[in-house]
């Protein structure tokens, strides 16, 4: 019996030892292998983006930190942090026992998990590679691995990591981008008392913010100085100064800033239409982690003072523009009041009895009451009101922001395709993400006519003094259901190809499109633009720009003539460099071919054509006058059905540009002679005028050997016989004309 017990003791006790003594081998394992594969600390870092200059566009991230050196923070900073979390941390081994001890007991008492007892090297690890998980094996693993830290790094170094890790709430990370956001300075030049506020944070950054509740933040900033002073790190009289100026100022500070501020509010982008199309960009080459968290350093195209100008010129159009279109398109809003109670009618199986009322009931609501009345339906439970006007609120709001006036502006370099300027919209907002500038494809109108005029030219079957009968079709063929108008309804007999385009005469332009052929206009513009054939509607009305364009499209097209015939491809990013100097990515080293789409001939003489639209056709007051643009500039506009759409695309000896405005939803319209030389072509003038005097100056190209001047007839584009007005005129050799003028014209205009 004796020896049947003692066996049992002994089998018990060996249980006792094993099972622990197991566990802890299989911990001690998994731990080795995390060890064994420990890998370099590589904090999470944003990625920057720069102009062209080197001047900081903005920042990619998911958490935000700038990462600082411990030899450049202050002994105060640091021990501030070491006081509050660790006050034994300079005399452990990477965990102290007797913190330890105390927590257990504490844990134990309470039945759960209450104290950690962590070092600052514990926490460091448990952020860097054991999580969150409350658990004693995560605690072992925990505690080797910090042992294992130690080994490897001094205090210090351990120091730094642990301040450019730890969050400090409002989506800052790290002790720099803290400092940055709590008090609008570097790490290194924080004071006593301001990392005291900071260190505070380390243990509830939410609720002892100084944004949130400055009340905790004050009683608890008071017990880190303190520490910090019984410690020898500051004077007692001194830390009682700091305390009183501080909180004084600080206080008076924080009342213009509201708690759900964060570090993303604070950070200025420069240009986030631009930033957005970047993005988009890096995550393709390079995915989302290494975006986000790789520290990368991107060298884009921009040119912040044009991107300044651009943003400057379409803010003020915009605001502008809006006030006339909201006017005009006044007689739809009121229509949705009808509209949307005869659907409420419909659905609810109401007499048609009830609609005056239920319209006057949605008016009243729009204009004065609805904010009223959600208050009140909440107060009271009236689910069913609440609903109702909810319903109705939601529906108006998406209607009135689909009649906003909205807008975009691109500038690319036309020699190399770099993006030098992009506004996408009135203003980004996470309701207003949508890049007009190359996501948006509109009809471009008369803007499209570059193509059709560019696609006679380079075919040599027009030339820029072919003349053209500007006759309405209408008693002439009046069998043709559609019957192209001009612009201001009136006809100019004989005109000539140069005089057509300055003016937009679309009867003009549907007659090259028959003359040129749909086939040839669509391949000259794929050509220019590099876009298929699906892109194009190949009917007459293609000559009157009904194929829908981006503005960055629209912009590569025109660029073709700016530099002599050849297509660019526009780009954002210039260079790519890792957070270890290494460069992943250089454009300069991967150019694609220039390919010549089309002849420099025929590219010197649309840039002619189109610098007569701004000399003396349809853009010239607005350009020279309105805007005050005096440099060379070539560009056309471009008006939509019912001043949809206001164009205009052209482009000065440095820079080429284009400019839309329009409404998101169609339905909606600018307004009554709202066109493109009314709304488009001064906002493109402006943005000229003011970019002018820093981009690089250029002259535009020279006259190549194959274009010839001829004098000819400036009534019929013909030899000039005597008597006949002359002009200059440019030709591609062998297509300036061979017969002569009879002498004979007919001078009068027709209306």
């Amino acid at each position: 019996m004796k020896i049947r017990f003692r066996t049992i003791i002994i089998a018990l006790l060996l249980v006792l030892f094993m099972v622990p003594f197991l566990y802890f081998s299989i911990v001690y394992h998994e731990a080795y292998e995390i060890i064994r594969n420990l890998p370099v600390y590589q904090p999470n870092l944003p990625t920057q983006i720069f102009d062209e200059k080197g001047e900081r566009i903005s920042e990619l991230y998911d958490e935000h930190r700038r990462v600082v050196s411990i030899q450049e923070l202050p002994a105060h900073v640091y021990e501030a942090f070491v006081v509050v979390e660790d006050r034994n941390f300079y005399r452990h081994f990477g965990f102290d026992v007797l913190s330890i001890a105390r927590a257990l007991i504490i844990d134990l008492i309470t039945g759960e998990f209450r104290q950690g007892g962590s070092t600052i090297t514990q926490q460091l690890v448990k952020r860097l590679y054991t999580g969150g998980e409350k658990t004693f094996r995560r605690k072992i693993i925990e505690l080797l691995i910090a042992r294992e830290f130690e080994r490897r790094y001094s205090k210090l170094e351990i120091l730094e990591m642990y301040l450019n890790m730890i969050y400090f709430g409002h989506g800052a990370y790290g002790i720099n981008s803290a400092a940055h956001f709590f008090f609008g300075c570097e790490a290194k030049s924080l004071t006593a008392m301001q990392a005291c506020v900071l260190a505070s944070l380390t243990t509830a950054p939410n609720r002892l913010s100084p944004i949130r509740n400055p009340e905790a933040a004050y009683d608890r900033s008071r017990q880190v100085l303190i520490k910090l002073a019984a410690a020898g790190i500051i004077e007692r009289q001194e830390a009682a100064r700091q305390f009183e100026s501080f909180w004084t100022a600080y206080l008076e500070e924080l009342r213009d800033r509201y708690p759900t501020l964060t570090v993303r509010h604070r950070t200025d982008d420069r240009a986030p239409y631009f930033t957005e199309y970047v993005r988009r960009e890096l995550v393709k080459k390079f995915g989302a982690d290494k975006v986000y968290r790789g520290g990368l350093k991107v060298y884009t195209t921009l040119d912040l003072r044009c991107q300044h100008a651009a943003h400057d010129v379409m803010a003020a159009g915009l605001s502008l523009q809006d006030k006339i279109s909201v006017a005009y398109n006044r007689s739809v809003f009121n229509h949705f009041e009808k509209n949307y109670a005869k659907k409420y009618l419909k659905l609810n199986r109401i007499s048609k009895k009830e609609l005056p009322s239920l319209i006057s009931l949605y008016r009243t609501l729009k204009d004065e009451l609805i904010d009223e009345l959600m208050v009140f339906s909440e107060l009271f439970s009236a689910d069913e009101v609440s609903e109702t006007v909810k319903s109705f609120n939601e529906e108006y709001e998406w209607f009135r922001s689909s009649g906003k006036t909205e807008g975009a502006l691109v500038a690319i370099d036309p020699f190399t395709g770099g993006i030098i300027a992009m506004v996408g919209g009135s203003g980004f907002t996470p309701s207003n993400q949508l890049n007009r500038a190359a996501q948006a494809r509109r009809q471009p109108g008369s803007a499209f006519k570059i193509f059709v005029w560019g696609a006679g030219i380079a075919e040599r079957i027009i030339t820029a003094a072919t003349p053209f009968f500007d006759i309405s079709t209408e008693d002439m063929e009046p069998y043709i259901e559609w019957h192209p108008r001009n612009y201001d309804k009136k006809t100019r007999g004989l005109v000539l190809a140069r005089k057509a385009l300055a003016l937009s005469l679309n009867i003009i332009s549907v007659q090259i499109y028959d003359k040129v052929g749909g086939e040839r206009i669509w391949q000259f513009a794929s050509r220019l633009m590099n876009l298929p054939k699906s892109r194009f509607q190949i009917d007459p009305t293609l000559a009157m720009g009904t194929s829908e364009l981006t503005p960055l499209e629209l912009t590569v097209g025109v660029s073709a003539f700016a530099n002599g015939g050849y297509r660019v491809t526009p780009f954002a990013i210039q260079k790519v460099i890792d957070n270890d100097g290494k460069v992943l990515y250089d454009r300069s080293k991967d150019l694609p071919e220039s390919k010549r789409v089309t002849s420099a001939e025929a590219a010197f003489i649309m840039t002619e054509l189109l610098k007569e639209v701004v000399t003396s056709g349809t853009a010239s007051y607005a350009v020279r006058r309105v805007a005050g643009l005096g440099t060379p500039a070539a560009g056309k506009t471009g008006t939509n059905t019912a001043f949809r759409d206001a164009w205009f695309t052209g482009f000065t000896p440095f820079l080429a540009a284009t400019v839309w405005v329009g409404c998101d939803v169609p339905r909606f319209s600018l307004g009554y002679h709202q066109s493109g030389a009314a709304v488009a072509a001064p906002l493109w003038g402006d943005f000229m005028r003011r970019v002018s005097s820093f981009r690089k100056w250029r002259n535009f190209p020279g006259k190549p050997d194959g274009v010839i001047m001829e004098r000819v007839c400036s009534q019929t584009g013909l030899l000039p016989a005597a008597g006949c007005p002359v002009i200059q005129e440019y030709f591609i050799r062998g297509t300036e004309p061979k017969e002569s003028c009879s002498g004979t014209h007919d001078t009068e205009e027709t209306i």
